[in-house]
């Protein structure tokens, strides 16, 4: 059982960031992690994993097993009341658990903060922190048996943080911005971490220190500024003896400036390192060097089959050239047959190719290995309503939404469904509901003006075409839309003049033959000179159905 602390001096670093990568990529490394959340006064390691985790679950954390161990002389005999599940399956099944601050949303949680005394824990004549502490890390191993602890612990020089760090940790990650009050105050912590002094239990933690948000360089003629970078904070650190003897850097990364999200990834050796986004491969440096001597071979060996095989994954989505993406996520599969991700592409490429059964076969299997991705169960409707299955395909529409009845995608695919049956009263109210739940969504708005024309309700037609209009003035599919009414009203010019500016805005010749062979108020104009001659301009070349 591994523990590794990541401390920094200053806030706005990326600490708590680099340690859920890491978490991330341990688990998917098939590894048991437990993470611990001791930055009490700002916690954060909660929000890195939202979207895995249950918020309302989060009753206790460290504050309430400190505070009840100091206010009410409480020691639990298990630490599992503690711990937060992180709703995420790793790659090699893998696993995190979190221990958090504790409730940070209710008002005693801050009541239980302030109410630790840091000095009579640790430096009275009891000194019974050290054992409460120690008993935690006992907790820990006895009842969820990690292969690794992260620790994420506040910053400055607190009592805190000297715990996280010289107590518990065999580790400990420093990271720094690049400026002297970061570097300066990291180096007063590294050196404290090296005097024996300090050395309660009798080994001395292996540290790394990382600098952060640094700028990336990708003209070879720019590399020596980062260079000079990293030597002058080097030299800084060892200012007063060597205490390290490398410096890891964590580059700067805009899309991390918008939003915060999981960067760690596998880049291949072999990939032209003018394709790896930096702080990727950053990041991977990084947990290379804490895990070295951790991992098997046979870990590794997998871990570098993941790493090409993501990789694969990531080419396969900016190639426009199906066969050969096809080709690589095939590859991708072969070396992680667990990759739904892999295979659910797949199935988006065939779909493109409209080979709807080899799509169906890889789309099922996406979904059997993640069950709960309702983008898989779209994809497997959406191949056997073309493959003539519309029942099967409507009852998995069906189940999507009784998971999640706003799923805009499903409501318009069975209002599509029921409109092709001429159940069109069945179909609006499926239309309804989009327009309803995504009134900003154009389309929606012109899939109910088109099955209020089908019922020859044409002041509601022109009402919703008109609102879809409003919004998206180029919607080439509302423009057509309206020529039908109008068609169907007998109004030529404004058939042929609504007709044109679809074609002008966007409707090419696949959707347009689509359409045609749906509707039946284009038979009248299949001769005449007018249409010919407007398809003749827009060069739209269709095959006219018998």
């Amino acid at each position: 059982m591994k523990t590794i602390t990541f401390y920094s001096y200053k806030g706005g670093v990326g600490r708590s960031l680099t340690l859920s990568n890491i978490a991330m990529r341990l688990a998917d490394l098939g590894k048991k992690v437990c993470i611990i959340d001791f930055d009490l006064e700002a916690p954060g390691l909660h929000l890195k994993f939202n979207k895995h985790i249950n918020q309302s679950e989060i009753n206790k954390g460290i504050v309430e097993y400190i505070s009840d161990f100091q206010n009410k002389n409480f020691i639990p005999k298990s630490i599992n009341e503690y711990v937060t599940d992180v709703n995420y399956l790793g790659t090699l099944n893998g696993s995190i658990k979190l221990i958090p601050a504790g409730d940070i949303y209710s008002d005693e949680y801050w009541k239980n903060l302030s109410s630790i005394n840091w000095k009579d824990l640790f430096y009275s004549e009891e000194n019974n922190g050290v054992n409460l502490l120690l008993h935690l890390k006992e907790l820990i191993k006895q009842d969820l048996n990690p292969d690794f602890i992260l620790i994420d612990s506040r910053t400055g020089i607190t009592d805190i943080s000297g715990i996280a760090m010289t107590l518990l940790a065999d580790s400990v990650v420093t990271l720094a911005a690049n400026n002297d009050e970061n570097i300066s105050g990291t180096a007063r912590i590294i050196k404290s971490l090296m005097n024996n002094e300090n050395n309660l239990l009798g080994k001395l933690p292996k540290i790394y220190f990382v600098l952060t948000r640094i700028p990336y360089y990708p003209n070879p003629g720019e590399k020596h500024k980062e260079i000079r970078i990293t030597r002058k904070a080097l030299a800084a650190i060892n200012k007063e003896g060597e205490l390290i003897d490398k410096v890891f850097v964590i580059h700067s990364d805009r899309e991390l400036e918008e939003e915060e999200k999981f960067k760690i990834n596998f880049i291949s050796e072999k990939t032209n390192s003018n394709h790896i986004v930096p702080i990727e491969e950053d990041y991977l440096t990084l947990f290379e060097e804490l895990t070295k001597g951790d991992l098997t071979n046979e870990e590794l060996s997998k871990f570098n089959s993941l790493r090409e095989s993501e990789l694969l994954i990531e080419e396969a989505r900016n190639i426009l050239d199906n066969a050969v993406k096809i080709d690589k996520l095939k590859k991708a599969i072969e070396l992680n047959v667990n990759s739904h991700e892999a295979m659910d592409l797949l199935a988006l490429a065939f779909i493109e190719l409209k080979n709807y059964e080899e799509a169906l076969s890889y789309v099922i299997k996406a979904s059997e290995i993640d069950e709960n991705d309702l983008s898989y169960k779209y994809h497997i409707a959406y191949c056997l309503d073309k493959l003539n299955q519309t029942d099967k395909a409507k009852n998995i529409l069906e189940n999507i939404l009784k998971i999640d009845e706003s799923d805009s995608y499903t409501l318009s695919f069975l209002g599509n469904i029921y409109r092709r049956r001429m159940e069109y009263e069945i179909a609006l109210n499926f239309q309804l509901k989009v327009v309803e739940y995504f009134p900003d969504y154009d389309g929606g708005y012109n899939d109910v003006g088109n099955t209020y024309r089908l019922l020859k309700k044409y002041e509601k037609a022109f009402e919703y075409i008109y609102k879809c209009l409003e919004l998206n003035p180029k919607n080439y599919f509302a423009l057509g839309t309206l020529a039908e009414i109008y068609a169907e009203l007998n109004n030529e010019n404004e058939f042929y003049k609504n007709l044109q500016l679809s074609f002008i805005f966007g409707m090419n010749s696949e959707n347009f033959e689509r359409i045609i062979k749906e509707e039946e108020i284009y038979k009248k104009y299949f001769k005449a000179e007018r249409f010919v001659n407007l398809l003749k301009t827009y060069r739209i070349k269709i095959n006219f159905p018998d």
